[in-house]
């Protein structure tokens, strides 16, 4: 109720509502109606609540609230007092940068102390840069004062600008222009590659180690990794910049040392010919530091700089490292790209091997990946294990996948390979939990969702839900979904949000999925365009949800970077090439049923022209019809050399063509694709998934 006063701007009113809010609602709608008090009323009251939302909930999110409102009144005193006990080495940004900017009004004498550390112990955010420029007015501002006013003929330029150099204060006076402090310096030179001025950085590295020798200061991890930076974008002479940092690395310990050794690798292998040194560099890198991330990124690096040298050095390492990996998801995609070099060599044996020493050692995900491609090589014959026994060690590798947290693209595909017909198994195993940490449920975060669904507030339920996520249990997530669903029929960016909160909601799972959660990750939006556009190009339906889903999420006005548009993602070139097909003259690309009948009628054409093969035409619809022959030729001619051709066009199974396609975005565009196809033909056109696999993967 206090909302909907809110809303028809009848402030007394809703102040009311909120202050009874306060007195009788439950932990989340107090704190809701608190925040809400800090933006009504007069200067007192909105202080005053301020006062009484920290008061009673003092964690970052409510002094963000409270000093957001305090800082548009110009309360900068209360701002400093409220956030005196802040971490500002682990407090958000924002809220750090209204401490700061609080502390520069007041002019505090702790303001530069607090400054420094903040800038040069976190990375640089436009928070940072914000005050940084400010602080930089005020040091000029004080400079003008100094002199005489009738000598200053023009007014300060200050701050920064795309041409300004390295150090962005300018006076008339080149000798009236401030000498910078040491911390000064470092501070600004921070800013300076975080403005991506990578050239004037680079040409500053000696002086800056200069100024820390002559000041006795040790040299900041954080000004080490800036110096890095600025090589790698700031020079060509790549060996030179590695040498220099291989100099620094023996002057400096600890962390600081860590980022010489990193860069002085990413040089070393940035210049094409020294892998070996950038890989020794990594190893150093990781020996140096005691940060797990830090550990996680330069041993991803020395991983990924193995793959252009040595398949045994890799698995060398895998055995060595493989169990020292402390973020597991995050080798992922180097997990993806060795999977594409072995397999597009037919290194069969040795994906077998990797596939061996990751078990338990990297993510789940990842695992039933290789273990369902391993299964698939050993059921073709192109791996042998110790036993001689391939088929049954297969069918063991397929079982995994659909027992463990596999992606639901390879769940899918295990189902067809194993022939699963049973409706029962097929349920359990798309319905599985696939979430690894246990939800602590937050009861009165649901009832707040149920509130706003039940008195007709969607535009609150997302941002609610996004904020609470991790305590939000699935029938509550399923429920704010079914609502948002519901209202996409009068704003379909309810529908989008519905789509979203239900995906993650499954994603995260720790529990069975209800059928109905699948339903909403799966939605039918726009269900008689895309039926009469499926019916009109002879399409499965189920396809072309899969197809709409996969490029834009059901989100009728999204445009790409690239310029592709509306619910099928077409390139205006090609909407045009196929209305003139089509004898359209006038159309709207972004209006949905134009949009899906021309993309409909795109990917009919493109199935027409790789002989009927829809895996192909939807490679060629996310990569081009150019890329797909090119891809085949290569399959086909090294599919030939072994004597084996089991797909009638690529040679090699499709399954496994997708597996070495050299484009990481149209592997995961195939695979969005066919588990998405087979779960609408699931769902809700009686079809086994593994049906559907077969029909899309001839």
């Amino acid at each position: 109720m206090g909302l909907y006063a809110a809303d028809k701007n009848n402030e007394k009113e809703a102040i009311r509502l909120f202050k009874d809010g306060l007195r009788k609602g439950n932990e989340e709608t107090r704190r809701r109606s608190a925040e809400a008090l800090t933006r009504l009323g007069n200067m007192r009251e909105r202080v005053a609540a301020s006062e009484y939302l920290v008061s009673q909930w003092s964690d970052d999110n409510a002094l963000l609230v409270a000093c957001t409102e305090l800082d548009k009144d110009n309360e900068f005193s209360t701002v400093i007092l409220y956030t005196e006990k802040l971490d500002i080495l682990t407090a958000p940004n924002d809220l750090v940068s209204l401490r700061m900017n609080a502390m520069l009004r007041k002019n505090d004498s702790r303001f530069e102390d607090d400054l420094y550390t903040w800038m040069l112990n976190r990375p640089l955010s436009s928070a940072h840069l914000e005050i940084y420029e400010r602080y930089l007015n005020s040091l000029a501002e004080s400079k003008v004062r100094e002199n005489d006013a009738g000598e200053i003929s023009e007014t300060v330029q200050l701050g920064f600008s795309e041409n300004s150099p390295i150090r962005p204060i300018s006076l008339d006076d080149p000798e009236d222009e401030p000498v910078l402090t040491a911390r000064q310096q470092l501070m600004d030179y921070r800013a300076s590659v975080q403005r991506r001025r990578y050239y004037a950085a680079y040409t500053q590295i000696k002086k800056i180690v200069g100024v820390c020798k002559e000041n006795d200061m040790d040299l900041p991890p954080m000004i080490v990794s800036d110096m890095g930076k600025s090589a790698l974008y700031g020079t060509t002479d790549y060996y030179s910049a590695a040498i220099q940092f291989d100099r620094l690395s023996r002057e400096l310990d600890g962390e600081a040392q860590f980022f010489a050794y990193f860069y002085a690798g990413r040089l070393y292998d940035k210049t094409g010919r020294y892998p070996k040194l950038a890989i020794s560099r990594f190893r150093s890198a990781m020996e140096a530091t005691s940060v797990d991330a830090r550990f996680d990124n330069a041993l991803w690096y020395m991983l990924t700089t193995q793959l252009r040298i040595s398949t045994d050095d890799i698995i060398a390492s895998l055995k060595t490292y493989c169990q020292m990996m402390h973020d597991k998801s995050y080798f992922d995609d180097f997990f993806e790209s060795l999977s594409v070099l072995l397999l597009s060599h037919q290194q069969w044996q040795d994906f077998y091997k990797v596939w061996q020493i990751i078990e338990g050692k990297s993510s789940e995900e990842t695992f039933c990946k290789y273990a369902y491609i391993a299964g698939r090589l050993l059921e073709d014959g192109l791996i042998r294990n110790d036993s001689g026994v391939q088929t049954r060690e297969a069918l063991a590798a397929f079982t995994r996948v659909l027992s463990g947290g596999a992606d639901l693209y390879y769940k899918v595909l295990a189902l067809e390979r194993l022939n699963v017909t049973d409706k029962e198994y097929i349920e359990s195993t798309l319905c599985a939990p696939v979430g690894e940490r246990t939800i602590d449920v937050n009861p009165d975060a649901e009832r707040l969702l149920a509130g706003y669904a039940a008195f007709g507030f969607p535009q609150k339920i997302y941002d609610e839900w996004i904020i609470h996520r991790s305590g939000i249990g699935i029938e509550s997530s399923m429920q704010a979904s079914q609502f948002l669903n519901e209202c996409g029929s009068f704003n379909k960016k309810f529908s989008v949000q519905s789509l979203r909160i239900a995906s993650r909601a499954k994603n995260n799972a720790t529990e069975k999925i209800p059928h109905h959660l699948l339903e909403l990750t799966f939605p039918r939006f726009f269900s008689e365009q895309i039926r009469s556009a499926a019916e009109e190009n002879d399409l499965p339906e189920y396809l072309l949800y899969a197809l709409v889903r996969s490029e834009s999420f059901f989100d009728a006005d999204i445009s790409s970077n690239a310029g592709a548009q509306g619910l099928t993602q077409l390139m205006e070139s090609t909407a045009a090439d196929i209305a003139r097909k089509l004898r359209i003259t006038d159309y709207n690309i972004l209006d949905p049923a134009i949009n899906t009948r021309l993309g409909a009628f795109y990917l009919k054409e493109l199935i027409e022209r790789n002989d009927s093969a829809t895996m192909l035409a939807l490679f060629a619809y996310n990569a081009g019809l150019t890329n797909v022959r090119e891809w085949v030729r290569i399959a086909r001619r090294d599919w030939h050399e072994t004597g084996k051709l089991p797909h009638r066009i690529t040679g090699i199974s499709m399954d496994l063509f997708l597996e070495t396609l050299p484009y990481d975005e149209t592997r995961g565009y195939g695979r969005k694709i066919v588990s998405a196809a087979a779960l609408y033909g699931y769902l809700y056109y009686n079809k086994n998934p593994a049906d559907v696999v077969r029909e899309l993967m001839d």
